[in-house]
């Protein structure tokens, strides 16, 4: 089964929870407006409806797409809006009320999208294992690696939930009942959060598949599963990902060579192969281990590629910031670090003017019919060697494998079409201690995963560990008296409908 978000078939289930699928073999079929839950989970490829359906939910609605929106905007890596900084309050703290649509939007659109998550997970035990038996594939225990898919996948929700509302309602179930009381859930705690992320991602990796090859029948339907699904891989990188966070390094180190010893997948020989939005070759580059599948005109969220969201009137509404231009070695006339070059545009007509170019399409951005828009990608090898960068240091001072990994990535932003140019290597003399060689590795990582949804994490992550101010500076908090409202607000809405929910400080 392909693994496209494209178009959508809208399936109402009991208590409207929705499913949305791309799955050709459901499209060749006449229409189908409503199924009766009962009717529903009874085969085998109802369970891979559901799961492209949470896969919709989670990639291409306003789920995972809206926490990068988010995290770019609050990050130090972006200016404000063209008519100020009071205009957004995910750039300006003060003014982020807790009326405010997008952050009501997202809110939403998550426990949309965990409903349906849920009741995969529930319904997928209930059902004839086989049902999932394929003689082609007789080492395939589907039903279990669709269960394994859905629980990644929530705990990919919860993870960013987490991460910018702190505890929320901790729903591990679909709904059961019409009598909206039944699920005024108080807010779980950001260790129980933790914990139930943790679990989910355990599951996802002893069960998970290291890629999808078995369910493709072509050359291209395998590179789309296999970047475009769940992985074993993606479960060991969501789970460095919080070992990190939660300075447990061993561990850290530990679970990112095991995702790096798979040996799926392949540091690519120039980093322009990943981003390079002028050609389709760069889409699911060989060291991506997560990738969104987009294709243009079937009513996609964006499909004038990523930073169409940073435009306005035909020009870009949002610029970048003066530091991070000035974070890279080179200029246009000399481009030593290629990352420059896919990171930033300037306007001919007002040169003075910075903005953020990776994830833009080459095509005007305002015709969708030019060409197919840039995959975003959540995940790549690259994430997994930094981790494993910053760990060593923080366990011991100097180490060789360390700066060996940040010269292997340094030296890839040399550009072969440059060859007088690139950036020298990085060595022990010029960060002499644990604390300027741990700046340098943190200003690499800003460099390498500019613009890719990670830096507002970054800066919270920092923040906690050395007690500093840079997210609150971020979002212009400091000395405004809102410093907790780090966090977004619980939507009023929200508030409304279940007295038990808590509002975050400061709102």
């Amino acid at each position: 089964m392909k693994l496209r978000y494209t178009k959508t078939l809208n399936l109402s289930l009991v208590l409207t929870l929705t499913f949305f699928t791309t799955c050709e073999e459901v499209l060749d079929d006449p229409p189908i407006d409503r199924i009766p839950l009962n009717e529903f989970f009874t085969s085998a490829s109802d369970a891979e409806t559901a799961i492209i359906g949470a896969y919709h939910h989670t990639f291409r609605s306003d789920v995972y797409t809206g926490f990068v929106f988010i995290n770019n905007r609050s990050s130090d890596d972006l200016t404000a809006p063209l008519d100020g900084p009071q205009s957004d309050g995910f750039m300006w703290r003060p003014n982020l009320n807790t009326g405010d649509g997008t952050v009501n939007g997202l809110y939403n659109a998550c426990y949309e999208a965990l409903a349906n998550i849920n009741l995969i997970i529930q319904r997928l035990p209930q059902m004839d294992s086989r049902a999932f038996f394929d003689q082609q594939n007789p080492d395939q225990d589907r039903q279990k690696q669709i269960e394994a898919e859905a629980r990644f996948l929530r705990a990919f929700i919860y993870y960013h939930m987490t991460l910018n509302w702190g505890g929320v309602p901790l729903i591990l179930e679909p709904p059961n009942s019409v009598d909206p009381a039944s699920y005024r859930f108080s807010r779980a705690s950001e260790q129980e959060m933790w914990a139930a992320i943790m679990e989910d991602l355990n599951f996802a990796e002893e069960n998970l598949p290291t890629n999808f090859t078995f369910l493709a029948e072509t050359d291209a339907d395998a590179t789309i599963n296999n970047k475009g699904r769940a992985t074993k891989g993606a479960a060991m990188l969501m789970k460095a990902r919080i070992y990190l966070r939660d300075q447990q390094w061993q561990e850290a180190i530990d679970k990112a060579t095991e995702l790096i010893n798979l040996g799926e997948y392949v540091f690519t020989a120039r980093w322009i192969s990943i981003f390079d939005a002028t050609s389709t070759v760069s889409q699911n580059s060989s060291e991506s281990i997560l990738e969104i599948q987009t294709l243009a005109g079937a009513g996609e969220f964006n499909p004038t590629g990523g930073y169409a969201w940073f435009h306005q009137d035909g020009r870009p509404r949002r610029g970048a910031t003066l530091e991070a231009f000035d974070l890279f070695e080179g200029s246009e006339d000399d481009p030593r670090d290629v990352r420059k070059e896919f990171c930033f545009s300037q306007l001919e007509d007002a040169p003075e003017q910075i903005y953020a170019l990776k994830y833009a399409n080459a095509f005007p951005w305002w015709n969708p019919e030019n060409g197919n828009p840039f995959n975003f990608v959540p995940m790549r090898l690259t994430e997994a060697y930094l981790i494993i960068a910053e760990s060593l240091n923080e366990l011991s001072y100097p180490s060789t494998e360390a700066i060996g990994i940040m010269n292997r990535i340094r030296e890839r932003a040399r550009d072969p079409d440059f060859p007088t140019a690139g950036i020298d290597p990085a060595n022990f003399a010029l960060y002499p201690n644990q604390d300027s060689f741990r700046e340098f590795i943190r200003d690499e990582r800003r460099r390498e995963l500019m613009y890719e949804g990670h830096r507002w994490y970054d800066l919270l992550r920092y923040d906690r560990y050395d007690g500093g101010t840079r997210a609150v500076e971020a979002v212009a908090l400091l000395n405004t008296g809102f410093e907790e409202r780090i966090l977004l607000p619980i939507p009023q809405l929200a508030i409304n409908q279940n007295p038990n929910l808590e509002q975050n400080p400061d709102y």
